[in-house]
């Protein structure tokens, strides 16, 4: 049963109040007890004969303690995000990776990458890739001029992949060693030209070689031209470099590699096994 803080007789049905004002007064002592009980008798028989009205004078005469605002968080967050900000998110290093690089001969230097002007550039481990250094045998390191930034695991297959593929093919057909690679800038925060989805060089998991400069001075570029034995040593570079990368396009895939092999690891479906070599 529910108990009403009852504070005067004014709450009650006016008929009740009429009732209770008209009790005669008494100056005995056991009398006045005695009307005072009654009086208390019938204002609690009016509360449960009239629970409605006398509900609602409580209310009306009984004080409320004040609403909580609703706009006010019950636990706010020490650091909160201002409306319309996101939080940047920490760049992940992978150490071991750079380890690796490191023991692999692989010359190299972490960099810290701007702003990206659009969502999804992001790049894990970013590393600009300076040099390739050979085994003490060979005499030269493959240098690369254009310094390409990198995701560290890229970087890691596509130096192995100069090292220990395209330079011994290149010596093998051509009898020359592979000095140097042009590659362009790598990282490229954009979308893919041929559709509208984000490009694998936005996450630093490819590489557009142009050429290979040579240790006689000459260039060998990814671009047909009329000689015929250095067409041939591209197309062995190309076909061999599927089995290293998941992406490989270049002269003949479309426009927009007319003059140069991309290459990239970025995972096709559900599987890295999936690959694309036109």
């Amino acid at each position: 049963m529910a108990i009403f803080p009852i504070r005067s007789p004014e709450v009650l049905p006016r008929g009740l109040q009429r009732l209770i004002a008209a009790m005669p007064e008494s100056n005995h002592m056991v009398t006045k007890t005695n009307d005072r009980r009654i009086r208390a008798f019938l204002i609690i028989a009016a509360v449960l004969a009239f629970p409605r009205q006398a509900s609602a004078a409580i209310a009306e005469s009984w004080p409320l303690p004040p609403r909580r605002p609703a706009e006010a968080p019950l636990h706010p967050a020490p650091h909160d995000t201002a409306p319309g900000e996101q939080a940047e998110p920490k760049p992940s290093i992978d150490q071991a990776c750079l380890d690796r690089l490191r023991a692999a001969g692989i010359e190299f230097e972490m960099v810290t990458l701007p702003p990206a002007p659009k969502p999804g550039c992001s790049i894990e481990t970013p590393v600009r890739l300076k040099a390739v250094i050979f085994a003490p045998r060979w005499k030269t390191s493959i240098h690369l001029p254009d310094e390409p930034t990198l995701s560290c695991r890229f970087g890691e297959r596509f130096g192995h992949w100069l090292r220990d593929l395209v330079a011994p093919l290149i010596a093998g057909e051509l009898g020359v060693e592979l000095k140097s690679v042009r590659t362009g800038p790598g990282y490229e925060c954009r979308n893919r030209a041929e559709a509208g989805k984000i490009s694998a060089h936005a996450s630093g998991l490819a590489a557009d070689v142009v050429s290979f400069e040579l240790a006689n001075g000459r260039t060998l570029p990814i671009k047909p031209n009329d000689d015929e034995h250095l067409r041939a040593t591209v197309d062995a570079i190309r076909v061999a470099a599927c089995g290293w990368f998941t992406t490989v396009l270049g002269p003949g895939s479309d426009a927009a590699h007319a003059d140069h092999m991309h290459v990239d690891s970025l995972q096709h479906g559900s599987s890295d096994r999936y690959r694309i070599c036109l």
